[in-house]
């Protein structure tokens, strides 16, 4: 038997080496273009967190040190100066001299207890505002010509990551089994 003539006529037809070398790396971009933020952006992220924590106890410790300096600058005065500890001895103590006339106003207890010292650690809480954390300049950049999207939504949620994750890394499995090796050897 032989065969048929329109079979004979058949071309073997390959594709170009410039097209398979822009297939595969097309395929290669996609690939790191989802794993990279998918990577990055959660990193990112727990720096982030990581820095307004820091920024949050360095606002603590600073309300705590202008407290201290407060009541040193207090017990300073108490030790030189009369003025200041006859305020003192009447305040605290409730002294009063024979003859003087006593009004009573309603003011906080000085006394630097524990829930003082809280009442200095909510104080601080309140009065912080943290200041954004600003990503490298070419990264700003790069971000600026980004739509305005939900990245957080998509490359940190615990449940579409892993699927962006695997859907890239299948990507690239795809382009280096289509292209790979003859990219590699043929177009280097």
């Amino acid at each position: 038997m032989t065969r048929p003539e329109s079979c004979k006529a058949e071309k073997r037809v390959t594709p170009s080496p410039m097209g398979e070398r822009f297939i595969f790396w097309s395929l290669v971009f996609l690939s790191f273009a989802t794993f990279a933020p998918c990577v990055i952006l959660p990193e990112w992220r727990a720096y982030e967190a990581l820095e307004v924590a820091r920024q949050r106890e360095q606002h603590r410790l600073e309300v705590v040190l202008q407290a201290i300096d407060k009541e040193e600058r207090l017990l300073e005065a108490m030790r030189s100066d009369p003025v200041i500890i006859d305020r003192v001895v009447q305040r605290d103590l409730r002294y009063k001299r024979v003859g003087e006339r006593v009004v009573h106003v309603a003011l906080p207890d000085r006394r630097m207890d524990l829930a003082a010292a809280g009442a200095t650690t909510r104080l601080a809480d309140e009065t912080f505002e943290p200041k954004p954390v600003r990503p490298p300049a070419s990264v700003a950049r790069a971000l600026a010509i980004l739509p305005g999207l939900d990245y957080d939504h998509i490359f940190c949620d615990e449940e579409s990551r892993p699927v962006i994750l695997s859907m890239s890394v299948a990507l690239l499995l795809v382009a280096f089994g289509l292209y790979g090796r003859r990219s590699c050897r043929e177009y280097g």
